[in-house]
């Protein structure tokens, strides 16, 4: 027979007959094989993950015998053997392989070219004939793959509604209103499908069906979560019945989560005024280190959020969560601040590049969770004030830092009114009034009598008004009333110990969370147990995945209710941030599911999910907005997939996990993090020959710029083996064009550039305006420059439509510097002004130092030589360990020009270690950078012989540029 059809969007069926294997053994195993394929599985294998526990009882001669009924029904060929195990016949094509492909296509479009969006996006959806992927297929078996492919069907149909409610088109947006109807009905609580689903409603004239749907959502959210929905449907709402029909200027994108922002709270904070007012009159009277102290579930961290969203919105904050391992490192800690604060740290010395990033600047650095890593918080924190001194930090702990100046706020729990006071007085005490108002939360509509006032406050007095726990107490109020909830907090909860010392307050806390999580039903006791996988905020997609199928007495459990009842029940935190819905575990009931899991003896398969889960995200899929979005989302949770991938040899995950976290690190310039565990994972023998390849061309691309000849012939010998793999094979030629382009050999390096554009014009459409802008940049450099300013037209064009932020950071340096070159710095400072504000305005991501670094020289060109100067300086943030000679002499090179323009003093020791960094890394600048820098060195006097002798580094350098920029207007 030929070329086997399997279909799994939908039934699970084979061949043009759409053949339903009988028996659920067969469905099973091959599932199994197409979830699988591409790799032989063997049949120890097979019999483990079908027949789980009976397979203790079993040999594999099962396995053969149900693959031998298979080959009868569905063909001999259908599925072949080899040494290592059975697999699907070799070209075996899936619907969802298709389903992934039109989707993806969909994503990578240019601009320009996405009226073809409709098409590819409709296309894909008409692949499913069912509701649910792998129907038939036992539910332990596609815990991650079934949730994985809805996912991304929803996400799909949520695009294209977007995209059509973008035209008049009066069809178009009837079919965004079915879409989104369908969606809505299956996930009552997406509130971006419910925002479209109200366009299109009120866009059809059915304003009160549009204003009916947000009531139903409301309400929804309300009774299953206990929140209110986001600001985009409330805004949705407002312009409804303000009856705006301006929707034209709507976002079909959404923002990547900004770096270093703090999540939103969901309830109010109550009885906390006083210690936001001591706060802020700590910093206003020049404090510079203040830690929030307190025994563990006391509102350390919601203090910590409510302070960040009380602070005016031109404050220049950075949020942080400190790791929560405790094997975190001085590294780790470095490596999350820098994340967050948007600097690139060197990979010699972590601790000094980000205290030197940090020196100018003047960050409110707001670090949650310090007792996980709090000797390396301390040195951390105790570097950066004494280096910077107008950072300023707040920081909370269940202990104190211990550093000089450092002010404390001890937090403690809630007051609770003493026993036989009056009803006014317990009605206004703050302990009764959280409880209360978590009771109403969970029970929107309760109203309490004159008693329960009096059950109440002797429910705060059992639990000492700790607010952790009255917020678990309340949540039990779904089921039980205020009465009941007094007897179940009969037996003390031995809070009093919390504040000696740490060991005494996690047995404390631990007794608290215990007697929550032991009133569980047995299949939600596992369910919570399995979340604590996660590391960080999750949505219900992954959380359906990672914790699986679950069985109870009375058949297969309901994760996706169960999962909003422990939310109800504030087992589950709600994490609301830039738009989004996420759940997340509080650390300490975290912790504590960890050991319940190996306790259990879950831990294994359950982490196995976990890795599953974010390694097939982004298999085989080119770098878009969505997956650095994704990413940054969920970058605790990449990263615990990838260190587990490690340490376990997962050869099924570790190579995809360990090659989309490198594209998000080449992305977000955090190179130094990531270098270490692609070496690792190329050490690991788990690879294949492809991942292999293309994490060797990532490794470099995580590199500093060009390390020498070495490197460029493992980049050479890298096109053979990525010929048929045009997404990396374009990467690899702009990479491959840059070391020549830096040592002065332009031929060679528009050659490669050529290259690249050839590859991304036939096979990888989504490459070419970079191709394209890495060519205009070789060939402004060889003189060419009609061609380059042709070619950087056309890359522009290819983008200008409506940029994503790959776009904005990838493509318009590369543009720019082709201008530059070009000898046309105003139009290059224009787009690169623009983009700069937009990427910050609108992305909140940092600037790159590829971008500052060519504003500098783009305002040089501009005679605007003190906005050169201060572009400069922000790149030095980047390199200030002084790692990358490269960029770093290219960057002095322009700063001393600046320097020597303005008549600065110094200009002429910075243009000095500029030439020891350049000739040291073997680089030249462009032609035109040359001109520049000699035109204005000629301005200087003739050094006398003190300064012939005068020997200088890069932090002289660095400190003659920043005092030279602080001491400028920019005009």
């Amino acid at each position: 027979m030929g070329l086997m059809d399997f279909r799994v969007l939908g039934t699970l069926s084979a061949g043009d007959a759409r053949a339903n294997p009988r028996g659920q053994r067969a469905r099973d195993v091959l599932a199994l094989l197409v979830i699988r394929r591409g790799r032989p599985v063997s049949p120890e294998v097979i019999l483990d993950t079908v027949w789980e526990e009976e397979a203790t009882r079993l040999d594999t001669s099962v396995v053969h015998t149900v693959i031998a009924r298979l080959r009868r029904s569905l063909g001999a060929d259908s599925i072949t053997r080899q040494d290592a195990g059975y697999q699907l016949a070799t070209g075996a094509q899936v619907d969802a392989d298709e389903f992934t492909r039109l989707v993806t296509s969909a994503r990578s479009l240019v601009p320009e070219h996405q009226h073809r969006l409709v098409d590819l996006l409709r296309s894909a959806l008409a692949l499913w004939s069912g509701p649910e992927a792998f129907g038939g297929v036992s539910e332990a078996l596609v815990a991650t793959e079934r949730p994985r492919l809805h996912e991304l069907r929803d996400g799909a149909a949520e695009q294209l509604a977007e995209r059509l409610l973008c035209g008049d088109d009066p069809a178009g947006v009837a079919d965004a209103v079915t879409l989104m109807s369908e969606l809505t009905g299956r996930e009552p609580l997406r509130e971006h499908a419910h925002e479209l689903l109200m366009e299109g409603l009120y866009r059809s004239g059915r304003q009160a069906e549009a204003l009916g749907v947000f009531e139903h959502l409301r309400r929804a959210l309300r009774d299953e979560l206990g929140i209110d929905p986001n600001p985009d449907v409330i805004a949705m709402h407002a312009r409804i019945l303000a009856q705006d029909n301006d929707f034209h200027q709507r976002a079909t994108r959404r923002p990547i989560a900004r770096r270093g922002s703090a999540p939103l709270p969901t309830t109010s904070i109550i009885g906390r005024d006083d210690e936001l007012r001591q706060i802020a009159q700590l910093l206003d009277a020049g404090r510079r280190l203040v830690t929030i102290v307190g025994p563990g579930g006391v509102g350390k961290s919601r203090l910590l959020m409510e302070y960040a969203r009380s602070l005016p919105g031109q404050t220049n904050l950075v949020y942080a969560e400190l790791p929560c391992v405790s094997g975190a490192t001085l590294a780790d800690v470095c490596e999350t601040l820098a994340r967050a604060a948007g600097i690139t740290l060197a990979a010699a010395a972590p601790l000094d590049t980000l205290a030197a990033g940090l020196r100018a600047s003047d960050i409110l650095l707001l670090l949650d969770e310090a007792e996980w890593s709090l000797t390396a918080c301390s040195v951390v924190v105790d570097r950066v004030l004494s280096r910077c001194p107008g950072v300023r930090v707040v920081v909370t702990s269940r202990m104190p830092l211990d550093l000089t100046g450092e002010s404390l706020l001890a937090l403690g729990p809630l007051p609770a009114p003493p026993a036989g006071a009056a009803l006014d007085v317990l009605m206004s005490a703050p302990a009764v009034r959280l409880f209360v108002d978590r009771l109403t939360d969970h029970s929107p509509g309760l109203t309490l009598s004159g008693e329960d006032y009096h059950r109440a406050a002797e429910i705060t007095r059992r639990v000492d008004g700790l607010p952790l726990a009255l917020e678990i107490v309340a949540g039990q109020s779904v089921s039980s009333s205020v009465a009941d909830l007094l007897g179940l907090v009969e037996a003390p909860l031995d809070l009093e110990a919390a504040e000696r010392d740490r060991d005494q307050r996690q047995r404390s806390l631990r007794e608290t969370l215990t007697w929550s999580l032991d009133r569980l039903p047995g299949q939600a006791r596992t369910m919570v147990r399995r979340l604590g996988i996660f590391d960080g905020p999750f949505d219900m997609a992954a959380a359906l995945a990672v914790v699986g199928h679950v069985q109870t007495p009375a058949g297969t459990a309901d994760v996706r209710s169960s999962i909003r009842t422990l939310i109800r029940e504030a087992q589950v935190q709600v994490d609301r941030r830039d738009g989004a819905l996420r759940m997340r575990l509080l650390r300490t009931v975290q912790a504590l599911m960890r050991e319940h899991l190996e306790d259990a003896g879950e831990l294994a398969a359950t982490a196995a999910r976990h890795r599953e889960w974010y390694a097939a995200r982004w298999r085989g899929q080119p770098l878009s907005d969505s997956m650095i979005a994704d990413i940054a989302a969920s970058y605790p949770d990449y990263l615990g997939a990838l260190r587990s991938a490690l340490d376990t040899g997962d050869p099924h995950t570790l190579g995809d996990l360990a090659i989309v976290l490198s594209r998000y690190w080449f992305f977000a310039e955090t190179g130094r993090e990531g270098v270490a565990y692609v070496r690792r994972a190329l050490a690991s023998g788990a690879l294949t020959d492809r991942q292999i390849a293309i994490l060797r061309l990532l490794e470099v691309a995580l590199l500093p710029q060009d390390q020498g000849t070495a490197q460029r012939a493992t980049l050479d010998a890298l096109a053979a083996d990525l010929d048929d793999e045009p997404d990396w094979l374009g990467r690899l030629h702009i990479l491959r064009s840059v070391g020549p382009y830096v040592r002065g050999d332009f031929s060679r390096a528009l050659a490669c550039a050529e290259e690249a554009v050839a590859v991304s014009r036939e096979r990888a459409e989504h490459h070419l305006p970079e191709a394209l802008g890495a060519y205009a940049v070789m060939l402004a450099a060889a003189g060419r420059t009609d061609e380059a300013l042709a070619a950087g037209q056309e890359a522009w064009r290819l983008i200008a439509a409506n940029p994503s932020a790959v776009d904005l950071t990838q493509v318009v340096p590369k543009v720019a510097l082709a201008l530059i070159d070009s000898d046309h710095p105003a139009e290059a400072l224009t787009i690169l002004d623009r983009t700069l504000a937009r990427v910050e305005r609108e992305l909140g991501l940092a600037p790159a130092s590829l971008f500052t670094t060519n504003a500098g020289w783009a305002a040089l060109g501009s005679d605007r030589p003190a906005l050169g100067l201060r572009r400069f300086a922000q790149s030095l943030a980047h390199l200030a360990g002084g790692g990358n000679l490269l960029v770093t002499g290219e960057v002095l090179a322009g700063a001393g020009a600046a320097m020597a323009t303005m008549g600065c003093a110094g200009a002429r020791e910075v243009l000095t270690v500029a030439d020891d960094h350049l000739q040291s890394a073997g680089a030249v600048l462009s032609p035109w950078q040359q001109a520049i820098v000699r035109d204005r060195r000629a301005l200087l006097p003739e050094p006398d012989i003190a300064m012939i002798l005068t020997t200088s580094g890069f932090e002289r350098a660095a400190a003659l540029i920043r005092q030279a920029a602080d001491q400028r207007p920019v005009a």
